[in-house]
Parts: C-alpha cells; structure tokens; sequence
C-alpha cells in the first residue's frame, strides 16, 4: 500500500484549533504522550515512514507526538509541521513546551504579490496592525510576432521592474517604520514571481534573512487576501496516521 494512503493531512490547522487538540489529547483516558520538538535536520526515526515525502525534510523543523498506552509501545500519533523555525530539540511527556511554541506572541510582515497586484501588511500576535496594497498595470499576453513581440516583451519586463520596485519600496518603508521588531517575514502569490522580487529587492536591515520559507497561497493580493495571510501565517501543516 503507497505511504500517502496510510495517512491523513496535510490538514492546515490554525493555532487555536490545536491548542483545543492539545487538550483532547491530555484528557484522553489511559494514554500518555511522548512531544519532540525537532529543528530543521532531523532525521525522522522508521516508525514515522508513514509521512510523506513532503513532510520530511521541513525547512523549519518538525513537532512529533506520541501516545504511550502501556504495555504496548509508543504509537505516532500526529506529526505537525510548524509555520515558524524550531531552535531548539525538546523531548517531554507534557504539552507545556508545545503550548509554549504555539502561543509564543510573534510579529511578521507580509507581502502578498502577484503580476499587477500586492499588498503589505504588519501582523502582531495574529492581528493586522498596518495594510497598503496597490497595484501595477503588467499585460500578460500579445499573439504578434516580429519587432512588436520584442517590443512587448521589454515593455513587459518594465512594468514588472517597476511592479516590484513599488511594493519593495513600500514594504521597506512600513517595515522600517514598525516600532517594534519584526521576527519573521512571510510572502505570498506565485513562487516565480516571488522569487523575481527578492532577488531585485533588498529589504531593510537583517529581514532577508527572516524571509520564512512557506510561500503562502494567494489569488489577488489586496486587504482580503492579507486576512486570509494572517490565519495561513498561524497556522500548522497536520499529519495523522489512517487506521484500519
């Protein structure tokens, strides 16, 4: 049987869904619980072949919990992969630590782009503090060949210059602004084009190197679209074993 059929997930779970699952989990009669916090690295143990390959080398680490119904062994249970890095490998037979990690209060900055449109936001503890979006006009197509085709495509290639250079500049200014720190930086829309912008943009200060690896799936970026990112940006990607 495929490994992908034995289990269920990934299922996006906000962080305040979890915190209720963790409390399923503590009063569940007869069982103990074994959670591993993991940084990114770790090599997962044979009893975790179940998880698919794409849960299995997370840039930001893995969480791993066990139930322990005695005499029979330790069984996995979930395993979740956290939307912010893990420093640090913990092992414990509590929640405590896992409840810590989720409920740790963050600030993140956002920008949301695709060709044409972007937004940008600032987010504490899971609410929108400052939003800005705009958008710049980038034709997607022309059928002609020739010296128009040519034409068209550096036309193209300036209004995405100039796509990029808007939000860059607007993101730097609001995240410059920000009173406070920002601990990570989350983007969303096409990968590609993500990718374009950050290699044209040079963020302020250290950011770059706070640029979360999750690319956060968006339509059209714009102030609905930052509300969808906030939940998204708290929220964990959820593996659990089918039975049966």
């Amino acid at each position: 049987m495929p490994v992908d059929s034995l289990v269920s997930g990934p299922t996006l779970t906000h962080r305040s869904q979890l915190l209720e699952r963790l409390i399923d989990f503590e009063i569940e009669a007869g069982a103990e619980f074994i959670v591993e916090m993991h940084p990114e690295g770790y090599a997962l143990s044979e009893e975790w072949d179940w998880l698919p390959k794409s849960a299995r080398e997370p840039e930001s680490g893995i969480i791993l919990i066990n139930a322990e119904v005695k005499p029979a062994a330790p069984q996995p249970r979930m395993a979740l992969l956290p939307p912010f890095p893990i420093e640090t490998a913990t092992e414990s037979n509590s929640f405590d630590d896992l409840r810590g990690f989720i409920s740790e209060p963050r600030t993140l900055g956002i920008i949301l782009l695709r060709l044409g449109h972007f937004a940008v936001g600032i987010a504490e503890d899971g609410t929108l503090v400052t939003t800005k979006t705009g958008s710049r006009y980038v034709k997607g197509q022309h059928r002609k060949g020739g010296q128009s085709s040519n034409r068209f495509r550096r036309n193209r290639e300036k209004w995405i210059r100039e796509l990029f250079d808007q939000a860059g500049e607007i993101a730097s200014s609001r995240f410059r602004e920000y009173p406070g720190r920002i601990d990570h930086v989350v983007l969303g829309g096409d990968r590609v084009v993500l990718g374009q912008f950050l290699k044209r943009v040079r963020l302020p200060d250290d950011l770059p190197e706070r640029v979360l690896p999750n690319r956060l799936p968006v339509d059209r970026p714009g102030r609905a679209a930052l509300d969808s990112a906030v939940h998204d940006a708290w929220s964990f990607r959820v593996f659990e074993p089918v039975s049966g």
